[in-house]
């Protein structure tokens, strides 16, 4: 449903369904001010924001096994926070210094036609969509705040590709770790997950995650390199709005509170050389 549909109508929902996944951004936030702030309009069924688990299994599988209620999350978040999750967890990056750009697909300019979703107009464009004030940041301090005082800078480019969300997260090492060390970080955070991949290659055109790779997937890619001249580790995660930013990861969700094998649905390998 279009957002602002499923606030108005969870009443009726709940009559009809024991669980709820809901793809809007109605209960993505769970705090009312944020959610007024970021969405520019007060929230009409307030008291359902907490009830509603953060929609991504990496990092609330066990809350979902029990859950009623899923809020799946955005897209641009979901990239970004896959990809920063280990480093604010582990307390490894400064607070304040949090830069993502992000490049997007037509596919997630909305559901409704307009001239910069028409192909012909998009054709070798890059627009600069939403420089500041997107929406999707209030997700990210949420989930990567961990009780601190968080400050993202989060940029949204719009380029010549149907689907497909890459980010670009520069953040600021505390400690001067080296490389090894942030590979174990990724490791310990991922290695038993099934839908993220750590991607860095020495050689070949796709030495970092390509959007291109993950159309049709679940899969969330996810790569980095160290500043050699700074303390500046540049993160890059991408993945197929379509799938792992929404649908995808919906059918995830789903999988996990009826307790059926996580990856049911999900083992598409890609469309990618087509």
């Amino acid at each position: 449903l279009p957002h602002g549909s499923t606030m108005k109508s969870i009443d009726k929902y709940k009559k009809l369904a024991k669980k709820i996944i809901d793809l809007s951004g109605d209960f993505r936030l769970n705090n009312k001010d944020e959610f007024e702030k970021w969405y520019g309009h007060k929230h009409e069924n307030p008291d359902y924001l907490t009830k509603f688990v953060y929609g991504i299994p990496e990092l609330y599988r066990e809350q979902m096994k029990n859950a009623e209620y899923v809020s799946s999350a955005g897209c641009n978040s979901t990239a970004s926070i896959l990809g920063l999750y280990p480093l604010f967890k582990n307390n490894l990056v400064e607070e304040d210094k949090t830069v993502i750009e992000v490049k997007v697909g037509s596919s997630e300019a909305g559901n409704k036609v307009n001239a910069g979703s028409h192909h012909p107009e998009r054709s070798g464009s890059v627009r600069s969509y939403m420089p500041t004030q997107h929406r999707h940041t209030a997700e990210i301090l949420q989930e990567l705040s961990f009780g601190k005082e968080l400050k993202v800078h989060f940029s949204g480019t719009s380029i010549d590709m149907v689907r497909g969300v890459l980010a670009t997260c520069h953040v600021f090492l505390k400690n001067n770790l080296e490389e090894k060390d942030i590979w174990k970080v990724y490791r310990d955070a991922y290695n038993k997950e099934p839908f993220i991949r750590i991607v860095k290659e020495r050689e070949g055109i796709y030495r970092y995650p390509e959007p291109k790779l993950l159309i049709g997937t679940n899969f969330c890619d996810i790569g980095f390199e160290k500043d050699p001249h700074s303390n500046r580790l540049v993160v890059i995660s991408s993945i197929d709005n379509l799938m792992k930013g929404a649908a995808g990861q919906a059918l995830q969700a789903f999988n996990i509170m009826y307790g059926f094998e996580e990856t049911l649905g999900l083992e598409f390998p890609g469309l990618h050389p087509i």
